[in-house]
């Protein structure tokens, strides 16, 4: 498993494009999917909500005809009517005793439009001379500079009172329509949706007299209102109307680019990701699981998309490819391992032959000081032999020479080798476990045999300590040979002047390391490299 590093506080943060590489495909896919249809969405939208508008504009338009209609209609009655009383007036002024004047007044009101508003005319004298029966108003106060008609809404009687000056301007007039008769004025012909109509004052106090309501309101109920003057004074119609909720017809027009734009963005991400992203991710499952010396299974990468299975294909021959080259490559290996266990075992049984031989030559040697050189010879033949025969054992791991049995089999067969004629020397060895190389091991097999031999013909009865400890440098030990003949005497010097020292210092310049040498405690400690991971720490 891949461990992280951890972040350095000083580092910079992701760029803006290494943030973005993070989010997968897919969701990218879709982003700019969704972005690129976004436009025609829109444009769809507010071509649906301009239709919608239109028809909204529709409804208005036709309140606006219906209002217009009914403000005419009233304005055009009213119109009549006080120019019919004007006539009266002044009919009335000019012969106040004319019994025929107020009948034809009130027949003419008949006729124009069946509904005859009730009135009352008045003398420039105050006299009441015609009126609509049990109608009996008081006579208005009426001066040459009002107007010749004026408008008054009573909302606590709910109608509405005209008062008409005359020509002359001496008689006056009053004519008063009920609610009702207003009502049925301006009843809207034709489809009016429900409304409330409401007769209203423009100016003054402005009073109003609500002439129809059918108008269902709910708490979130919206309202247009229309207004229209009638021409008669300052009156004016008001028209509520409710805004007309949207229909599932007009929502559904209103939804509809919205969903097809992301219909669109989805379908379009669906295709992608089922064509082409799924399989990639498959085939990148199959390629991650992939094991050298495996096969490789592209069983599930399949798709409609050609190109991905020629892909799949080709990663399956070069698996094939390597699979065949690495059965090869270990084919050889074996081979190899197998030709180097055999000749590090045949140089093991030529050595052992010639350490054989050896030792048949010192049996046969006349002199001590021969027979001690033949043993010397054969130490230093076995120590080799010891390091090719655990180089034979050790070659199946393939983690190089375990260096405590080595040490400790060259110690037993010098202990063994040593001359019969005296003490034996005691050789203790305090080692962890530890592997080294073929080319260490040869080095340190002939250092510690020179060592030993040393120590031997310095003091036979001299105990020797060999040990092998980590060092503070990480991959390398520190391996030492400590005894008491190894302290610096006179007898020492002359014999490492025969050949020892040459030896010993050329052994360590084979191992890398120069050897340090404590004269006062009879040591020599050396570092050398080791292959053991618990080492390196």
């Amino acid at each position: 498993m891949t461990v992280p590093l951890p972040r350095d506080d000083g580092a910079a943060p992701p760029s803006l494009g290494g943030r973005l590489s993070r989010i997968s495909t897919g969701f990218k896919m879709f982003v700019i999917l969704s972005v690129a249809l976004l436009p025609l969405g829109i444009i769809a939208f507010l071509a649906s909500a301009q239709s919608s508008r239109t028809t909204d504009l529709e409804r208005r338009s036709i309140v606006r005809i219906a209002l217009t209609e009914s403000a005419r209609t009233l304005g055009a009655e009213i119109a009549a009517d006080v120019s019919a009383l004007q006539q009266a007036a002044d009919s009335i002024q000019a012969d106040p005793l004319n019994p025929q004047a107020c009948a034809l007044t009130m027949s003419v009101l008949r006729t124009q439009s069946g509904r005859a508003p009730r009135f009352a005319v008045f003398t420039s004298l105050g006299e009441l001379r015609c009126a609509s029966p049990r109608f009996s108003p008081p006579r208005p106060l009426v001066t040459t500079r009002d107007p010749p008609l004026t408008a008054m809404i009573d909302p606590a009687t709910e109608s509405l009172r005209l008062v008409i000056r005359s020509g002359s301007g001496a008689a006056v007039a009053v004519a008063e329509y009920p609610r009702a008769q207003l009502t049925e004025t301006v009843r809207p012909v034709g489809y009016v949706p429900p409304h409330m109509l409401t007769l209203a004052e423009e100016e003054g106090d402005g009073a109003s007299i609500d002439l129809s309501d059918n108008l269902a309101r709910t708490p979130l109920m919206r309202t247009d209102t229309v207004v229209h003057a009638t021409g008669i004074a300052d009156l004016a119609l008001v028209m509520t109307v409710g805004r007309v909720p949207f229909t599932s017809a007009e929502i559904l027009s209103l939804l509809t680019p919205l969903l097809m734009w992301l219909a669109a963005a989805t379908i379009g991400w669906l295709v992608v990701d089922r064509l082409l992203i799924a399989p990639l991710k498959r085939l990148e499952g199959e390629v991650s699981a992939y094991q050298p010396g495996g096969t490789v299974a592209f069983d599930r990468v399949k798709g409609p998309s050609e190109e991905l299975r020629q892909l799949g294909q080709s990663f399956r021959t070069l698996g094939d490819a390597v699979s065949a080259h690495e059965a090869e490559m270990a084919a050889g290996l074996a081979r190899q391992t197998k030709l180097t266990r055999e000749v590090h075992h045949r140089v093991k049984n030529n050595l052992q032959v010639v350490a054989s031989l050896i030792n048949l030559h010192a049996r046969a040697a006349k002199s001590d000081e021969a027979t001690a050189a033949y043993a010397s010879i054969q130490r230093r033949v076995d120590a080799l032999s010891v390091v090719h025969r655990n180089h034979y054992a050790e070659l199946e791991e393939n983690l190089g020479l375990a260096l405590r049995p080595l040490i400790a089999e060259i110690a037993s067969n010098f202990r063994a080798s040593a001359p019969e004629t005296g003490p034996k020397p005691t050789i203790t060895l305090e080692i962890n476990p530890f592997h080294v190389s073929q080319d260490v091991a040869v080095a340190i097999a002939f250092l510690i045999t020179e060592l030993l031999e040393l120590a031997l013909l310095v003091d036979r009865a001299a105990a020797i300590a060999i040990t092998a400890t980590r060092a503070d440098v990480p991959g390398r030990i520190t391996l030492s040979i400590r005894s008491r003949a190894l302290i610096a005497t006179q007898r020492l010097d002359e014999i490492n002047a025969q050949g020892f020292g040459r030896v010993i210092e050329g052994l360590s310049r084979q191992l890398r390391s120069p050897i340090a040498r404590d004269a006062e405690t009879g040591s020599f400690a050396i570092q050398i490299a080791v292959l053991d991971d618990d080492a390196k720490k």
